[in-house]
């Protein structure tokens, strides 16, 4: 193991855990050592095309290794915080997939990681994208004040079998899985100052497993923003729009989860990485588009930053990302609440 790289250990073997390994395999400044998982041959499976990396069964032995310096946890919501408290207390540093079990369950993370002097991240692709940056430092240009925010983020989604629909293992369904990413865009784009003032939300529930498939909703804020969402599994069609009003104009993208160009999911070179900007009276045909070009994936960009956190000399962020994904889950949790039968 480089000591000049931070040496990964993850915890599960979904679809998610083989996206950020392949994403630790090309970063610069980080390399994985070793992957666990309940069934050993899960892991000995996970690894057999990785050289090098060990496959271990359970993430206590995960935890004893010495090459292993932080943990990806990516295992079902109900059983992120046992692992998350007990990497913390074995002093490695954690990068988390979203969601939380709830606000209560992340605040006891992010005290005992800063406690114990680790970095703590959840894991959300976009926000470390090249793209989110460049929109957020135009803002004061292009939006002005901003005021209202619209996201809609569908995948096409029906296997009852997945862990998605077992509401014991995720309790939010669609909810958890999909609207985390529309309240993190609250957090990044529209920056609400105020308290949470008005929730509504609408969920439909699978018929045979109860688990969410689908919501609409809406918070507001008492400093005056409100945010509109529309999420779930059921549109037939991956749709991944936001639209950002503002007292100057309105910025907007149809893949801002999961950008067209360069992501896990997508890979279509010939569409270019951007935004579309309005004000005034323009029409469709008056819209600029603003390209964003960025060679690395935002789950790429992710690892390098995490890995960079973990340093000392950058361990100042940490209060950022924690306030971050702690306003994240508590406008999750209150349209969650809103959406009980």
């Amino acid at each position: 193991m480089s000591r000049s790289r931070l040496g990964f250990g993850i915890v599960g073997t979904g679809m998610i855990a083989s996206v950020i390994a392949d994403s630790i395999a090309t970063s610069p400044n980080a390399e994985l050592a070793a992957v666990s998982s309940r069934r050993i041959d899960s892991a000995k499976n996970f690894v057999a095309t990785r050289p090098g990396v060990a496959a271990v069964q359970g993430h206590a032995v995960l935890l004893g290794r010495p090459d292993v310096a932080a943990v990806y946890i990516a295992t079902p919501t109900i059983a992120k915080e046992d692992i998350a408290l007990a990497a913390i207390a074995a002093g490695k540093h954690v990068l988390v997939d979203k969601p939380f079990i709830n606000h209560g369950s992340l605040s006891r993370i992010t005290k005992a990681a800063s406690s114990k002097g680790v970095a703590f991240m959840d894991a959300t692709h976009f926000v470390h994208h090249p793209r989110t940056t460049a929109i957020k430092t135009a803002l004061t240009e292009k939006v002005g004040i901003p005021r209202s925010l619209h996201t809609t983020f569908y995948f096409p989604f029906s296997e009852r079998t997945n862990i998605r629909f077992d509401v014991k293992a995720e309790p939010m369904g669609a909810i958890g899985d999909m609207a985390w990413y529309s309240m993190r865009a609250i957090v990044e784009y529209l920056r609400p100052t105020g308290h949470i003032t008005k929730v509504v939300t609408v969920a439909e529930r699978d018929p045979d497993t109860t688990a969410a498939v689908r919501a609409s909703g809406l918070i507001a804020f008492d400093s005056g923003e409100v945010s509109t969402f529309d999420v779930g599994y059921t549109a037939g069609t991956v749709l991944m729009d936001l639209q950002l009003l503002g007292t100057k104009g309105v910025v907007a993208m149809d893949d801002f989860v999961l950008d067209w160009t360069n992501s896990f999911a997508f890979k279509h070179r010939d569409i270019a990485t951007g935004y579309s900007h309005r004000t005034g009276l323009a029409t469709r045909k008056d819209l600029a588009f603003v390209s964003t070009p960025s060679d690395v994936t935002g789950d790429a960009a992710m690892i390098k930053a995490f890995a960079e956190l973990t340093a000392s000399e950058h361990r100042y962020r940490q209060i950022d990302w924690m306030a971050s994904s702690l306003k994240t889950q508590e406008y999750l949790d209150a349209i969650w609440a809103a959406a009980a039968p």
